[in-house]
């Protein structure tokens, strides 16, 4: 029952999100979809032992981006019923921004060291508004 009420809830987070990405593109200007504004969401799972620092992390993740270029805004949810796992929602200008983000976190062996913290890998995907639901 639990893993059906997990699987609800993130249902129901990428049903927000997706809102959330409509509102942050209403204003935006028409452009290619290399252009476009897109949202990542970032499934995470922390260990029992990375939890605390891992939810540091989490903490000070919008102030930590908020000198990245085409970085727009971030938002941590952490799962009610299971306090392990989070779910992450940026925004940015462009997908090549955040790739040039991601490859800096990379290189630098931060993201390394975050997966160093959790269960299992952290599942991503971008998304954007879709043009065909009204």
């Amino acid at each position: 029952m639990i893993q059906n009420t997990a699987k609800n809830l993130l249902k129901y987070l990428i049903a927000v999100f997706s809102i959330a990405a409509i509102a942050a593109c209403a204003n935006a200007p028409a452009a290619s979809d290399a252009e476009a504004p897109v949202t990542l969401i970032i499934n995470f799972e922390a260990s029992d032992d990375g939890l605390t620092e891992f939810s540091e992390i989490m903490a000070g993740v919008s102030k930590a981006m908020a000198s990245e270029p085409g970085f727009v805004s971030a938002i941590v949810y952490r799962n009610v019923e299971q306090p392990n796992v989070f779910v992450l929602q940026e925004v940015w200008a462009t997908k090549e921004l955040h790739g040039e983000h991601y490859d800096r976190i990379v290189a630098s062996g931060d993201w390394d060291h975050i997966k160093s913290l959790l269960q299992t890998e952290p599942i991503m995907g971008y998304y954007t508004v879709d043009p065909v639901i009204p």
